[in-house]
């Protein structure tokens, strides 16, 4: 009975070392060496608005209630305030005009909100509930999308700049070409309707090709400059290309 005992133990000692040699099955949807690896897409609402027009404000007090419907796991916010001769706003930024072009090529006007790029776009707002109730539509429309992409930013904030440090891993079984990957600064000025203001919008940088379960990095590095309070800054680092239809936002994040 003892050696019975002792041959079973010898057994399964080397079953258990030969099962821990073997190679871990790469099942995990969020591992980029797992072929079948995937992740829902997170909606990023891009506003576009001026705070001296009338319809803006609507806009603006929607997106306030849409931020507080949805996880910003699931949905990122950033409103952009476009420069205009004829209305003067405080937080209007160059660089939104020109991304609001590359967005747009057509009948341009604020308020304009756009969810991840080009795909769903909602102009006008008559009042803030039928506003919201636009948005909500919108992002239902995009929020069970599937990425073959993941994010991970970590941003760093010293007195004088700030740096964002972007992993991006290419999930799926396929390579992809062609795509870039920005970041866009906003401040929550802590005040009804600018939660999300847009203050500083890093050059984007260009890949032509990323295998499958390839892993690229990416580093940003700014001033500060016209930042109110550094304790409220946060980052979006996003992934896109250009389509037949414009841009399309493939993937996004908050930085950490």
């Amino acid at each position: 009975m003892l050696r019975s005992s002792h041959l079973r133990w010898w057994i399964l000692s080397a079953l258990g070392l030969f099962l821990a040699c073997e190679p871990l099955e790469r099942n995990n949807p969020l591992d980029p060496q797992n072929p079948s690896s995937e992740r829902r897409r997170v909606v990023l609402v891009e506003a576009f608005v001026n705070a001296a027009t009338p319809f803006s404000a609507f806009a603006l007090s929607a997106l306030d209630s849409l931020a507080l419907a949805f996880s910003p796991q699931h949905v990122l916010i950033v409103e952009y305030h476009l420069p205009s001769l004829a209305f003067a706003d405080p937080f209007a930024l160059p660089a939104a005009a020109d991304r609001y072009k590359n967005l747009t090529a057509a009948a341009p006007a604020v308020p304009d909100v756009f969810f991840n790029g080009v795909l769903q776009r909602v102009q006008g707002a008559s009042n803030a509930g039928t506003a919201l109730l636009r948005y909500r539509s919108a992002v239902q429309n995009e929020i069970d999308k599937i990425a073959h992409f993941t994010l991970a930013a970590q941003k760093t904030i010293s007195p004088t700049s700030l740096t964002v440090d972007v992993t991006v891993a290419r999930l799926g079984d396929s390579s992809f070409e062609n795509f870039t990957v920005g970041a866009i600064v906003w401040e929550n000025l802590a005040t009804a309707g600018h939660h999300h203001v847009v203050r500083k919008l890093f050059a984007s940088e260009n890949f032509s090709r990323i295998a499958a379960g390839e892993k690229k990095t990416v580093h940003f590095v700014g001033d500060l400059a016209g930042i109110s309070n550094v304790q409220h800054v946060q980052v979006v680092v996003i992934l896109e290309q250009t389509t037949s239809l414009g841009r399309e936002v493939l993937q996004s994040t908050l930085a950490e």
